[in-house]
């Protein structure tokens, strides 16, 4: 960790939140949670050429990130064809200032701006992010967003992972479930529906992504994505669980590239390729209600909690098991 915030130091601002032996590492550009140390492990995925991508003002730090929601309005050059995808800059890493920091808790506020590529509107949104370290093994993030801007959006978490042996997410659902498969059919090999939840392979050896609809959560509103793996000798278990999730398909605002008219999921996974060389990774993906109108502008809030574990492949799914109430995980 002290490495770590040394290098990016020269680059950004930092805050470092501690509570017991955990040590979280907040990051001023990109306003993103770059690492967690829990028992020497970091559960979030760090891009190896780190200095590469803050020397050149990238997006692709690692960590946790805030986007925003449908990716096919903001992030493709050619949206009708789901053709150029990139990120621009004016989003991630946008324009933040840390304004706040204390032993657990850091504040941080900002500028995101896209161009709806879909629409030919702007959108300009004020952003404030607050992530407060609330125990050794659980962190809440608040982020809250007023945007200028006449169409829908949605606040958009994504959290980098780590490819590891094993390496598998895990979503609670009801019996039934029916995932949705956002780049094209997701082989068999990599994804298992339970009568509980649903399980997706990472190991950066194939682009894919999965999405979970609204309607197959266990809870309406309420939505849980884990992932599980072993990673240098060590088991790990990184949740994010939110009660702001969309309710319904009206709610669910990001179209699937395989089938723009077909159903949208609220939760979502993705699994990097090879072509992606020592940069693979993966990610586990919250989408939150949609932004609604306050005064006129459109106002976007959305809290989550993630819950980080390391331990032994036993005491991992046990705490999975706690957190979740399924009865076994399918693990690859």
């Amino acid at each position: 960790m002290e490495e770590l915030q040394k290098l990016v130091g020269r680059y950004s601002a930092t805050a470092i939140l501690e509570k017991g032996s955990t040590r979280a590492l907040v990051l001023e550009r990109g306003a993103r949670l770059l690492a967690l140390a829990v028992s020497g492990v970091n559960p979030l995925w760090v891009n190896p050429a780190l200095e590469k991508v803050l020397e050149t003002h990238g997006w692709n730090a690692g960590g946790l990130r805030l986007w925003i929601s449908p990716e096919r309005s903001f992030y493709y050059e050619k949206p009708e064809k789901f053709e150029g995808w990139f990120c621009p800059a004016s989003l991630d890493p946008g324009s933040f200032k840390l304004v706040h920091a204390e032993p657990s808790r850091a504040v941080l506020e900002g500028v995101m701006e896209a161009l709806d590529r879909t629409t030919g509107w702007r959108l300009h949104a004020r952003v404030r992010r607050e992530f407060q370290l609330v125990a050794e093994d659980r962190l809440i993030v608040r982020d809250v967003a007023v945007a200028e801007y006449p169409g829908d959006f949605n606040l958009w978490a994504l959290a980098q992972v780590e490819p590891g042996a094993h390496g598998t997410v895990i979503v609670p659902t009801k019996r039934g479930a029916q995932p949705v498969h956002y780049f094209g059919p997701i082989p068999q090999d990599r994804l298992a529906v339970k009568d509980d939840h649903v399980a997706f392979k990472i190991d950066g050896a194939r682009v894919c992504k999965l999405g979970v609809r609204p309607e197959d959560l266990t809870v309406e509103g309420s939505a849980a994505i884990a992932y599980v793996a072993e990673l240098g000798g060590k088991w790990i278990l990184l949740l994010m669980r939110t009660y702001d999730a969309p309710r319904s398909q009206g709610e669910c605002l990001d179209p699937a590239k395989a089938d723009p008219t077909g159903p949208k999921g609220c939760v979502q996974s993705y699994n990097s390729g090879p072509e992606a060389g020592p940069e693979r990774f993966g990610e586990i993906e919250l989408h939150f209600k949609p932004a609604v109108e306050v005064g006129g502008c459109k106002v976007a809030y959305a809290e989550y909690e993630l819950v980080f574990v390391s331990g032994s492949r036993e005491e991992v799914l046990e705490r999975l098991k706690r957190e979740t109430g399924l009865r076994e995980a399918t693990l690859f």
